[in-house]
C-alpha cells in the first residue's frame, strides 16, 4: 500500500469514527421555540422597549411551556441584561434606549444539557435624545430651635437637592419674625449652636441650602429664647 493510500486511509477511518462518537444526547436534545416580537419597533430616546418572550420545548408531538430558560438579552451585539422564563414558559424583556438610530435586540437561550440552543432577533428605531436634567436650587431645609444655657440650637432635615449635590448651609437671625440677616455661611453639618445669644433674649432664625447652582429659599422660622 502507498503512503498517499495509508494516508487517505487514516483521515476517513478518523472522519467515519468521529461521526460515531458524536453523544446520541446531543441528536436527542429537545428542540427549543421562542415567540418573540416587540410591542413597539419605534420609541422616542429614553422611553423603554419591552416584550414578553415565550420558551417552549418539544414533549412528544406537543410544544409545552419552558419554565426556568435563562434568556441573555444583547442590543447591537452588547449584552445589556438576562430575563429567566416562568412556569408558562413566558420571560418579560425590557431595556431603557439611549441612542436614536436603528438597532436590533437579540434573545438567545444558549442551550443546556437537555435542550438546544435558540435565539430570536427583532429591529426597533429610537428617535430623539434622553432628556438631560436641568439642576435648580436645593428645597429649603426643615427648621427645628431647642433653647440652651446663653445659646439656641439648631436642628435641619437637608432638603432634595435639585439635582446638584448640596455644598453648605446658611443661618440667618433676627431680633423681630421676617428680620433675618446672615449670622453664619457655608457650614457642612446639618446642627449650629448659636453661643452669642444672650440669656433672656429670644430670636428668630431660618436655614438656607446652597448647591452650584444657587441658594435656597428660607426654611420655615423658628424662635427661641436663651435660657
Amino acid at each position: 500500500m502507498s503512503i498517499r493510500r495509508t494516508a487517505a486511509a487514516l483521515v476517513a477511518g478518523f472522519l467515519l469514527t468521529a461521526v460515531f462518537a458524536l453523544p446520541a444526547a446531543a441528536k436527542s436534545a429537545p428542540v427549543t421555540k421562542m415567540t418573540f416580537k416587540l410591542d413597539s419597533h419605534q420609541v422616542t430616546a429614553g422611553e423603554d422597549v419591552t416584550s414578553a418572550v415565550l420558551v417552549q420545548t418539544r414533549s412528544g408531538n406537543q410544544w409545552v411551556a419552558f419554565s426556568g430558560a435563562v434568556l441573555t438579552i444583547t442590543v447591537d451585539g452588547l449584552e445589556v441584561g438576562t430575563t429567566t422564563s416562568a412556569v408558562d414558559g413566558l420571560a418579560p424583556v425590557s431595556y431603557t434606549t439611549v441612542e436614536a438610530g436603528e438597532h436590533v435586540m437579540k434573545v438567545v437561550f444558549a442551550g443546556d444539557a437537555t435542550h438546544k440552543k435558540a435565539q430570536r432577533a427583532q429591529g426597533f428605531e429610537v428617535s430623539g435624545t434622553v432628556p438631560v436634567p436641568v439642576a435648580t436650587v436645593p428645597e429649603a431645609p426643615v427648621l427645628s430651635a431647642t433653647a440652651g444655657a446663653a445659646l439656641v440650637s439648631l436642628l435641619w432635615t437637608p432638603p432634595a437637592d435639585g439635582g446638584s449635590p448640596i455644598t453648605g448651609y446658611n443661618v440667618y437671625r433676627g431680633d423681630t419674625t421676617l428680620t433675618e440677616v446672615l449670622l453664619v455661611s457655608a457650614l457642612t453639618a446639618t446642627t449650629y449652636d448659636d453661643t452669642t445669644a444672650l440669656t433672656g433674649s429670644t430670636y428668630f432664625y431660618v436655614v438656607t441650602a446652597v448647591n452650584a447652582v444657587g441658594e435656597s429659599v428660607w426654611s420655615n422660622e423658628v424662635s427661641a429664647t436663651a435660657l
